[in-house]
């Protein structure tokens, strides 16, 4: 794409409020509009124990990714990324930063069992047996 992302990764409490309604708002988007899921199961009080790295082109937020940083592996979720940009390469990029961000940190996920593929092209594995979560078919997913 043509403007580089501007990479932020913050814990809870270095969250501005602004930051934290702008994240909420993409993964409502997202989520909840785009994938029909609830805002209960969306908004699930665990904000506060991950980390949150936002991306943001031309000061507007357009991905958005919550690593539980302190666990090994370190559990990566929410990854979304903004509706009219899916397909352009920006999540690829995102997970690029996600990956940076682990080093040699093995990495875990509840990955939506859609975009196993992509995942797998970015060197996540399949390691267990499918399951649904928030009504979708999800695997769970490592980076040795």
């Amino acid at each position: 794409m043509e403007n580089s992302l501007q990479i932020i990764f913050k814990n809870f409490d270095e969250l501005s409020k602004t930051e934290l309604y702008e994240l909420l708002w993409l993964r409502d988007r997202v989520f909840v509009v785009g994938q029909k899921i609830t805002a209960l199961s969306e908004i699930d009080g665990e904000d506060p124990d991950w980390h949150h790295l936002l991306a943001y082109r031309d000061a507007k937020l357009v991905g958005y990714a919550r690593l539980k940083w302190l666990e090994l592996p370190v559990k990566i979720g929410r990854i979304a990324i903004e509706p009219e940009l899916q397909g352009k390469g920006l999540g690829s990029e995102l997970m690029h930063e996600v990956h940076r961000l682990l080093g040699a940190r093995p990495g875990f996920m509840h990955a939506q069992a859609y975009l196993r593929s992509w995942y797998e092209r970015l060197g996540w594995r399949v390691c267990g047996a499918s399951f649904s979560e928030a009504e979708i078919e999800h695997l769970p997913m490592e980076r040795p």
